[in-house]
This record gives structure tokens, sequence and C-alpha cells, in this order.
């Protein structure tokens, strides 16, 4: 029986082979041995499955980053495991820029936002903090054409105890 994820990796492994475009739903269905029809059962469209890749991708950056004790740990995994996946499959930069926020991607959020919530921020702090990191990585492939320095995901983490420390009330 086909899942949803078997799908998703077919299309990952077209776009490997292939690129995003030559990633249609025929490829994919003729990578799984299926009729195109049968796609439909998991996936609405191409869009939808396209949307679905970045989760997928991000599968061991979640459970490196739930592995971490400290919010800033959790979101140096999260920076350094997105660029690895950006790095080695630069065709999916494009696709991480409105991802469908999945269960690996909640899975390490949640983690990250209740590490950095006990830490003393705020939860939209933490959350503001993942999508700074976020988009600092994605920024920097994009602009940086598949090479990744982390000099401003360093910088963002650095700061993110003095900026906890200067949002905590004062007695």
């Amino acid at each position: 029986m086909l899942s949803a994820e078997q799908v998703v990796a077919a299309a990952i492994q077209c776009a490997d082979s292939d690129g995003v475009d030559g990633c249609t739903m025929r490829a994919v269905a003729d990578r799984l041995g299926v009729t195109p029809m049968a796609l439909y059962r998991h996936v609405r469209s191409k869009d939808e499955l396209l949307a679905r890749i970045p989760d997928l991708l991000l599968f061991e950056v979640m459970e490196a980053a739930v592995r971490q004790r400290s919010g800033v740990s959790a979101l140096r995994e999260i920076a350094l495991g997105l660029a690895k996946v950006l790095m080695a499959r630069p065709w999916s930069t494009r696709l991480f820029e409105q991802p469908e926020p999945g269960p690996n991607m909640q899975a390490a959020a949640a983690h990250c936002i209740g590490l950095l919530v006990a830490e003393g921020a705020s939860a939209d702090e933490a959350f503001q903090w993942i999508r700074a990191v976020v988009a600092q990585v994605i920024g920097e492939m994009l602009t940086a054409h598949g090479r990744f320095d982390s000099t401003g995901v360093d910088l963002l983490l650095a700061a993110i105890p003095d900026l906890m420390r200067s949002s905590r009330p004062t007695r």
C-alpha cells in the first residue's frame, strides 16, 4: 500500500535527478510504478507535493534538534542541519520559502520553543528567533549560491542570551 511519505520520497528522488521542474506527477508515479491517479489519494496537486518535500528533508534535522537540552543549541542544530540539507540539495532552497509545516518542522520548533520559554523567553520571542535563524540560513544559501557561511547564524545565536536578559522585567 502506497503512503504519503513514499510519494514525497519519490518526488525527492525525481528532483534529485531531474530538478524541481522534472518532478511531475507522472515522473513520481513512474518512479513508484503506479498510475498518476494513485498519487492523488495522498496529495491534491503537484504544488502540494512540492510543499511537503521540505518537511521530509528535515527529518534528521528534527531528530538532532529534539535531542538538545538548551534553546540556543537546538536553534544551532536547526540552522546547521537546514544548511546541510540545502547544500546537499540546492534545488530545494526555493521550496523552503513557504514550506508546508509538517510534523518534523513542528516537532523541532515546538521543542526549541519549549526550551527557550523554559530559559526565560516568551513563546512569541522564541518563535521569532526560529524564524530569524531559518531566514538567515535560507537567505545565505540563496545569495551565496549554495555556499553556507555560519557568521550570520552565529551572530544571531550569540545575541539571544542578551535579548532574554533585556526582556525580563526588572525588580
